[in-house]
């Protein structure tokens, strides 16, 4: 057996009553470890941020909305592993360590002992069976957790050995097995009697439909740091400290170090950005328009203005035709690969980089996050601004103008038009979404641009209504954990829905290439198998890549701890050791209580 040995981060144990709480150490200000650059600090204050729309859920396994897991996350952190938010190197979470067998496919994890859940409940082994059993691998929950786990069709068994001992066995090797751990714990004290697994009775929807945002917060209950207390909507979320956080510094304090964090719902970017100036949000993520306003009153109200160049965000921005559309006539064109190869070339990537984003922006031509290891940017074909290009193709397809008025119409004489959404609020997305109307009607073809509010988008993404959107996903370095995207029966598959029944041989390549990825512990192997993923998508063009914005990051100097921030983890990577000099302070203003 080969034991993982902790290294970097210790576990403490604190002893109350009989059993030792063993705590994780975080090393903050230690020399040779990654958290060296930053300090213990001290208790107290909140920590104020923006966001553009109401949470839809506090149900972190049914959702996949950032205006959702943005609190999601703080209220239930992270699994029996976590990624360290400055190295994205796998460490110990819940569990305290594991053992792999020989063979790769059996891994035992120890739970740290003597945890708590935000209520008071004991952290057991029951949790992750629970966890697993009846939420991810229940057939019954619409999640698309589930659709990282699968190995060869099949899902890892897990099992119980003791109270604070588990077992999952693989049906093959898994390669990112480790990573995908970090999936957080739920509370099966709370839950276990919506689980048809532990409760043949349930109603199938009810976990699915479980911890709405008409729920009474006591009810929700994570491992998170923070635990949640209040929702007024489209006004504000609070969190508040989780006493029962099993973090602590090297001092022993317990963390996190904030009293909490105050999510106030803006309504969109524009607003965000007044309320930043203002001195009432404490950190904020510009657009590139806003930097010469920031520069100018930063050294002024006191914030610091984060900028790489070199660094793009994880993640992908795209513009996406529905091949299931419901309009019968544009569903048989979405599905022409030359209409879609007409539309890549109206894509002034330039121009959006230029005039939209300031030059701080960079193109983006496949699906895997430009700053993963697996990203090769060598076999992605570009399909480059040309709309001389986009009408030769149009017009090879049969959309032609018929009857002179400048739009290309159907067969049947109709013009041919469709609807084209994003979020309302986004201000770069609505500026591209301009431009590509634009560059679309200078082929002939009538867009009509109609951007909605997100929630509303992403329930129309996901019931396969919408037609063709601009939006985005988020990234990291692991390409198989974007797999509930990629595989034609992934939750997120939102283009091809019907390809979970009838994928195409491309589909069903990128099927065989997932597993072939994660079932290789050689990472030049994976590697291949990525490159030809990311190619069969680009080639495909399912997911029309528009650009990638470089990081940029603000924040008030109150806020303490900001050195590590980066685009894989932001201010709330690192919610759990930020701290403020002076407590009572929100941005550059004194506030009461």
């Amino acid at each position: 057996m080969r034991k993982f040995l902790i290294s970097l981060l210790c576990v403490a144990g604190f002893v109350f009553g009989a059993l030792a709480q063993e705590y994780k150490v975080v090393p903050l200000g230690e020399p040779g470890t990654p958290w060296e650059t930053l300090t213990p600090g001290k208790p107290g204050g909140y920590l104020v941020i923006g966001t553009w729309n109401n949470p839809r859920s506090f149900n972190p396994w049914a959702t996949v909305e950032t205006s959702t897991t943005v609190v999601t996350n703080q209220i239930f952190g992270t699994g029996l592993t976590e990624v360290n938010p400055v190295t994205l190197k796998v460490e110990p979470g819940l569990a305290k360590s594991w053992e792999i067998s020989e063979d790769g496919l059996t891994i035992t994890f120890y739970l740290r002992k003597g945890l708590k859940w935000s209520d008071g409940e004991p952290f057991t082994a029951d949790d992750v069976i629970f966890t697993f059993k009846g939420v991810i691998f229940n057939e019954d929950v619409a999640t698309s957790a589930r659709d990282i786990f699968y190995v060869e069709g099949k899902l890892p068994e897990v099992e119980k050995v003791d109270d604070y001992t588990v077992k999952f066995t693989l049906p093959a090797p898994f390669r990112p097995f480790l990573r995908a751990m970090s999936q957080e714990i739920y509370p099966m004290h709370k839950l276990k009697d919506l689980s048809r697994v532990y409760n043949p009775d349930a109603d199938p929807q009810a976990l699915t439909n479980a911890w709405s945002v008409d729920t009474p917060p006591e009810e929700i209950v994570g491992m998170g740091p923070f635990k949640l207390v209040e929702f007024i909507p489209d006004q504000l979320v609070v969190l508040e400290r989780n006493p029962n956080y099993w973090k602590v510094d090297p001092n022993g304090v317990k963390l996190p170090y904030l009293d909490g964090i105050k999510y106030v719902i803006t309504g969109g970017a524009d607003a965000t950005m007044l309320k930043f100036r203002n001195g009432e949000l404490d950190v904020y993520g510009p657009r590139p328009e806003d930097l010469a306003t920031l520069k100018a009153e930063a050294e002024q109200k006191g914030f610091e203005i984060l900028i790489d160049p070199t660094k793009p965000f994880f993640g992908t921005n795209f513009l996406y035709f529905n091949l299931d559309c419901p309009d019968e006539k544009l569903r048989e064109y979405f599905n022409m690969i030359e209409f879609r190869q007409a539309m890549a070339h109206l894509i002034d990537k330039q121009s959006i980089i230029d005039n939209i984003y300031f030059g701080l922006a960079v193109p983006q031509w496949g699906p895997i996050s430009i700053l993963s290891p697996f990203y090769n940017e060598e076999v992605l074909p570009k399909f480059e601004y040309d709309p001389n290009k986009a009408a030769e193709l149009l017009d090879k397809i049969g959309l032609v103008d018929r009857n002179g008025d400048g739009w290309r119409d159907f067969p049947d004489g109709t013009t041919f038009e469709f609807e084209l959404n994003t979020n309302v609020g986004n201000t770069i997305r609505d500026q591209i979404c301009q431009l590509f109307v634009d560059d679309a009607a200078s082929v002939g073809i009538k867009v009509n641009y109609n951007p909605i509010e997100f929630n509303a988008l992403v329930q129309k993404i996901l019931g396969g209504q919408a037609v063709a959107v601009v939006i985005g996903l988020t990234g990291g370095v692991e390409p198989h954990f974007g797999a509930n995207v990629y595989r034609s029966t992934g939750n997120l598959h939102f283009w091809h829905y019907s390809a979970k029944e009838n994928p195409t041989p491309a589909e069903q390549r990128i099927d065989e290439l997932i597993e072939l990825g994660i079932k290789t512990y050689d990472f030049d192997e994976a590697y291949k198998y990525y490159s030809e993923l990311a190619k069969i998508f680009a080639e495909n063009l399912w997911l029309i890549y528009t650009v990638n914005q470089v990081y940029m990051y603000c924040y008030y100097k109150n806020l303490q701890n900001t050195a590590e921030f980066s685009p894989a983890a932001g201010a709330l990577g690192f919610s759990d050791v930020l701290w403020k000099e002076n407590p009572n302070m929100v941005g550059n203003r004194v506030v009461e209580g």
